[in-house]
């Protein structure tokens, strides 16, 4: 079991354990066994630079893991799929289509739409009280993004059916706020450490509580494509 216990035991995220224990052994590069697992952790710049570097071959595909199969559905999406064929395909699709140059200028008007109601939302908040007001752009932001692929896709703002609120800012709805923090504790959770990805026999107990947080996020993020499609 190796170094699980003391983790278990320290009840902190699995980086800060791995941080406070290098710092202690006033190293930059550590291995650490988890489970038949030798994980090399590297914190000076220089060294990870000469590692991506030397062993490009194995920092040039994605892992497998769980929360990228719960969050991809089963690898559907190219952006989780690990280096192969189907890769391959969807990369020539996605650069010949998706994301290609034309397809870029095509879209910039909603891009500049939603930038415009994101300014004209931080402004009037600003300028409707007298006294100074707080805005909490850490969650503007959030919804910008939101915004940005909905109306790209869709042609609405939001995720609900009302578009804008009290001085001209968006009138979140429960369900929209729902959604939206939804996909970012996906975001959250993607490629984050898990004891089961080591010990698989484990995987049926989740002892971090990953696979369930993961599996409510993403039912609370897609429940509305369906209907909007």
């Amino acid at each position: 079991m190796a170094c699980f216990p003391q983790m278990l035991l320290k009840k902190k995220p699995t980086y800060q354990w791995i941080h406070k224990l290098m710092e202690e052994m006033e190293t930059e590069i550590a291995c650490i066994r988890l489970g038949s697992f030798h994980v090399i952790v590297v914190t000076s710049p220089e060294l990870a630079c000469q590692f991506l570097r030397e062993q490009d071959s194995l920092f040039s595909s994605r892992r497998t893991c769980m929360s990228a199969t719960l969050v991809s559905n089963g690898y559907l999406t190219s952006v989780f799929l690990p280096i192969g064929d189907q890769w391959m395909k969807m990369r020539r699709f996605l650069g010949s289509h998706v994301l290609s140059q034309s397809s870029h200028q095509w879209l910039r008007h909603k891009r500049d739409e939603e930038a415009d109601h994101l300014l004209r939302f931080v402004y009037n908040q600003y300028c409707s009280i007298d006294e100074p007001v707080t805005i909490n752009l850490r969650k503007v932001t959030r919804y910008y993004c939101a915004n940005v692929v909905k109306n790209m896709i869709f042609s609405k703002r939001l995720l609900g059916k009302r578009i804008t609120g009290k001085n001209g800012g968006p009138s979140v709805e429960e369900e929209d706020e729902e959604q939206v923090e939804a996909l970012f504790t996906l975001l959250g959770y993607l490629f984050s450490f898990s004891i089961s990805e080591y010990l698989p026999w484990l995987s049926g107990f989740d002892l971090d509580g990953h696979k369930a947080i993961i599996k409510k996020a993403y039912v609370k993020a897609t429940k509305l494509i369906d209907h909007d499609h």
